[in-house]
């Protein structure tokens, strides 16, 4: 590797590692889903119980994340203590990881070039500021451990080439994928299986036999792993209720709002991503056509490309929409992108090095030629388009530091054998009183409501006998406690960012 790439190498790490840390607490604010998993990590290392406290007794984990994620949260609050930043700083470990990971992988199945451009429209390029991949990347969610073990799974494929040993790691990672976050199971078992497919039409049976395995092994490995946590959590837990519908009202939703609202996000900030997936289509079928050997990184070129596709998919089809869903395939196929890029841009900077050479070069291009050059160009700006919104979005953002506001005004204000009613489960994480919150089963009567103007959702925000009520994002949009604020039954007391305090008024 030259001087040069050396040098925007480093400034790439160093940009990394600065842009992670800045308001790691607070950028963006903590939320509903990353406080069930917040939660349950807690209770666990303070109290050995691996789940949730309602009433101050011992609940199911309900909506926390899975167990690779939580028990991840929970060694990092063994090591640097319970709080937010620490948490995050769990999660941005992962992010660095699957940083480095499509990294390495790039330069492997591309160049180096390639890999420098990716890591560049990562870091730099977002399509969304709630897609940076150190935004994303430190949330508590199960997203960038998932696409970690996913990318980490590929590159220890790719390492089968230098010793088999190698292949036990793939399937240790993806069979931890797999339990990571539900989401991935059909879209990682189709990417091993269609390039294995193609391996065996073309004759490669090693390569089948390779990705064969990895299918079953990383099955094996995830059901093996679900024992454990059955045997380590055993007289640790609670088991969870049932929840019916959660399935069509997450991952198969037909709502005609929610797939327009969805194809509308693709044509906002997915256009790129989906030139570098039909790029990369092209370019495999190519491979195909001219019997081109079939080798192990062509294998792992399609398993990347089926994921990423197979991901879209289900995006645009059937998913809730929105930029934490399209994270997965835009992180994954950015290499796509870059390679186009990177492709149809060389021969013009080829042409540019002297102007005999370029005449030459300009006669045999021809309109293919032109159009890969204006194509680039359209490309370029796009992208460059989409990152000035992004970044004029992320000046907008929420102050993050308003939940601290409240948790201290709770902490202050609050007796402590009060009894506090909220849906904001990132409170829970912090509080240090008394509380109760609805039953998971109502945020799975919530999601098909959620773009209807009416909703109606059964529940009693009194059935707790709560003396104060605490009402922010989720809670305002469910609207289960407004006819007790109505009724006169609550009395605002607070009002800071997004949450509202009450008190309750008693006859």
């Amino acid at each position: 590797m030259s001087f040069g790439r050396i040098g925007i190498g480093i400034v790439l790490i160093v940009s990394m590692f600065a842009m992670g840390l800045f308001e790691l607490e607070t950028t963006p604010s903590l939320w509903w889903d990353e406080g069930w998993t917040l939660c349950v990590a807690r209770q666990w290392v303070e109290t050995g119980h691996y789940g949730c406290v309602l009433s101050g007794e011992p609940a199911p984990p309900i909506l926390a994340g899975h167990f690779p994620v939580v028990a991840s949260i929970a060694a990092g609050f063994r090591l640097f203590g319970v709080g937010v930043w620490q948490a995050r700083l769990v999660e941005l470990l992962y992010a660095f990881g699957a940083l480095a990971l499509v990294y390495y992988l790039t330069s492997k199945l591309y160049t180096h070039d390639v890999a420098l451009g990716t890591l560049a429209l990562l870091l730099f390029f977002p399509a969304n500021w709630h897609m940076h991949p150190l935004i994303m990347g430190r949330q508590v969610l199960g997203e960038m451990p998932m696409v970690f073990f996913f990318l980490a799974g590929a590159v220890c494929l790719l390492q089968v080439q230098r010793h088999p040993v190698w292949l036990g790691g793939a399937i240790a990672c993806w069979g931890v994928a797999l339990m990571t976050k539900a989401q991935i199971r059909p879209f990682l078992t189709l990417a091993l299986v269609v390039p294995g497919a193609f391996a065996l039409l073309r004759g490669e049976r090693r390569i089948a036999a390779l990705l064969a395995g990895s299918v079953a092994g990383a099955w094996t490995v995830y059901y093996l792993l679900n024992e454990v946590r059955r045997m380590l959590l055993e007289g640790h837990t609670l088991p969870n209720p049932p929840m019916p519908g959660l399935l069509q009202a997450s991952a198969l939703v037909l709502a005609p709002t929610v797939r327009i609202n969805a194809l509308l996000f693709t044509l906002q900030f997915c256009v790129p991503t989906l030139c570098g997936l039909a790029y990369a289509v092209w370019t495999a079928f190519s491979q195909w056509r001219s019997r081109i050997p079939y080798a192990l990184p062509d294998a792992i070129r399609v398993l990347l490309l089926t994921f990423s596709f197979s991901w879209f998919g289900w995006f645009v089809l059937l998913s809730l929409g929105g930029s934490r869903y399209a994270f997965p395939m835009w992180f994954v196929s950015t290499p796509f992108f870059l390679a186009l890029l990177h492709d149809w841009s060389r021969e013009y900077l080829v042409r540019a090095v002297g102007t005999a050479r370029s005449s030459g070069l300009r006669a045999r291009d021809g309109g293919l030629g032109q159009f890969k050059r204006i194509a680039v160009v359209f490309l370029v700006i796009l992208s460059m388009g989409m990152t000035l919104q992004a970044r004029y979005a992320f000046r907008g953002r929420e102050d993050g530091r308003v939940l601290q506001d409240v948790i201290a005004f709770l902490h202050h204000r609050v007796p402590r054998n009060a009894m506090i009613e909220t849906y904001e489960s990132e409170l829970l994480f912090l509080l240090d009183r008394r509380y109760h919150y609805p039953p998971a089963q109502l945020n799975v009567d919530f999601l098909p409501q959620m773009w209807k103007e009416e909703r109606h959702l059964v529940y009693d925000g009194l059935a707790a006998d709560p003396d104060y009520l605490v009402v922010g994002e989720f809670g305002r949009s469910a609207g289960i406690y407004r006819s007790l604020i109505e009724a006169g039954q609550m009395r605002l007391i607070l009002q800071v960012g997004r949450y509202q305090v009450y008190e309750r008024v008693r006859s």
